[in-house]
C-alpha cells in the first residue's frame, strides 16, 4: 500500500519526467525492520502519462553494511585500546603493588615493624589499634578492589590488540560450553540477588559434533561473557518466570553454530544497535564496562572470522547467535 508520500513523489515524477528514488521502511514486527528501495520511472506512451515502480528489498544489504561499519569501528578502537593499555598498565601496577606494601607494613607483625614502631616511641600494636579504629583495612581494600577493576578493563581492552592465531588448537565446544558453565556457576551477585547456580539450563548439544579449530580461552571468554550478561538481565525477571539459559551447539559442513538464550526482559531495538560498541552499557554505574560485549565481538569477528549477532524479544527473550568456521 502506497503512502501518501509516495503517492506524492509519482505525482512529482509525472510532472517533471525525471524518475526518483524513494526508501521505505517496514515494521516486520515489534522491534524488526525490513528496507525497500522504491524507484519511479515516467511512462509515456500513446499520450498516456504511466509510472513504472520497482521495489527491491534491501534489508539484507543493509544488514551487511551495519557489520562492516561495527567491524571497521572494532579495528580502529583495537590500536587505539592497544596503546591506552600498555600506558595504564605501569601506573596501574604500582598502585597495586604499593598497597600491598602499605598493608603490609601497617597489620603484619614483623620484626622490622615492630623495631621501626619502637624507635619512634610506640609500639606496633598502637599502630595497628589506630589504623583499625580508623577504618584503613577497609579503605586499604576498596582501593585494591578499585585497581583491580581497572586491571580487568585494562585486560579487556587489550584483547582488542591480539590478533595471534598461534594458539590456535582443536577444540571440543560441547566440553569447552560445559567447563565455561561450571565457571560460571561460582558467580554470585549480592547487589542483583541472583546466584547463577539458581538457574535451569537446557542443553542442546547435536550429536556427533566435530571439533573446530579455535582459541579455547577466548572462546570461553566469549562464553563466560555472554552468560553473565544473560544473568544479570534474568535478575530482574518477576517470581512468575524463573530463569532459564536456552544453550544449542550444531553445525552444518562449514561452520559451527552457538545459539546462547536468556529469557530476561530482552533488549530494546535502539541498545540493541549498540551492544557490541566499546563502553556502551545499560547495566548500573560500576557494575559493567561496556566492554565485555564488545570484546567478545572482536574475538569472533576478527580473531575466528566468524560472526556474532543478537536477536531479542522484550519480555520474553535474548539469543546471542555465534557461527564460527570449523577450520580457521
Amino acid at each position: 500500500m502506497l503512502s501518501p508520500r509516495e503517492i506524492a513523489l509519482i505525482h512529482e515524477t509525472l510532472k517533471t519526467g525525471k524518475p526518483c528514488t524513494h526508501r521505505r521502511v517496514n515494521k516486520k514486527e515489534e522491534f524488526e525492520k525490513s528496507y525497500e528501495d522504491m524507484m519511479i520511472y515516467p511512462l509515456v506512451t500513446n499520450n498516456i502519462n504511466g509510472a513504472v515502480i520497482r521495489i527491491d528489498d534491501n534489508t539484507e544489504k543493509i544488514r551487511i553494511e551495519e557489520i562492516m561499519i561495527q567491524s571497521e569501528k572494532m579495528i580502529s578502537v583495537g590500536g587505539l585500546a592497544a596503546g591506552m593499555a600498555h600506558e595504564i598498565n605501569n601506573p596501574l601496577s604500582g598502585i597495586l603493588g604499593n598497597i600491598g606494601l602499605v598493608q603490609n607494613r601497617l597489620f603484619n607483625d614483623l620484626p622490622v615493624n615492630v623495631k621501626t614502631a619502637e624507635q619512634v616511641g610506640t609500639g606496633f600494636d598502637n599502630i595497628k589499634n589506630y589504623a583499625e579504629e580508623r577504618d584503613l583495612p577497609k579503605l586499604i581494600e576498596n582501593i585494591r578492589q578499585a585497581g583491580r577493576r581497572a586491571a580487568k578493563i585494562v585486560s579487556d581492552m587489550l584483547s582488542f590488540s591480539r590478533m595471534s592465531s598461534s594458539n590456535f588448537m582443536p577444540c571440543d565446544l560441547i566440553e569447552l560450553m560445559d567447563k565455561t558453565i561450571d565457571l560460571a556457576s561460582t558467580s554470585y551477585d549480592l547487589k542483583k540477588r541472583f546466584d547463577f547456580k539458581q538457574i535451569k539450563i537446557h542443553r542442546h548439544y547435536a550429536k556427533g559434533m566435530p571439533q573446530v579449530m579455535c582459541e579455547s580461552s577466548k572462546l570461553q571468554q566469549v562464553f563466560l561473557n555472554i552468560l553473565s550478561n544473560g544473568a544479570h538481565a534474568m535478575a530482574d525477571n518477576d517470581d512468575s518466570r524463573p530463569p532459564e539459559f536456552n544453550i544449542t551447539l550444531d553445525c552444518n559442513a562449514h561452520h559451527a553454530h552457538i545459539r546462547i538464550g536468556d529469557n530476561g526482559l530482552g533488549i530494546p531495538e535502539k541498545a540493541r544497535k549498540r551492544i557490541f560498541e566499546p563502553f556502551y552499557t545499560t547495566k548500573e554505574i560500576g557494575i559493567g564496562t561496556g566492554l565485555g560485549l564488545s570484546v567478545s565481538y572482536f574475538i569472533i569477528t576478527e580473531h575466528h572470522k566468524g560472526t556474532l549477532e543478537v536477536d531479542s524479544e522484550i519480555g520474553k527473550r535474548t539469543d546471542f547467535i555465534i557461527k564460527i568456521p570449523l577450520k580457521p
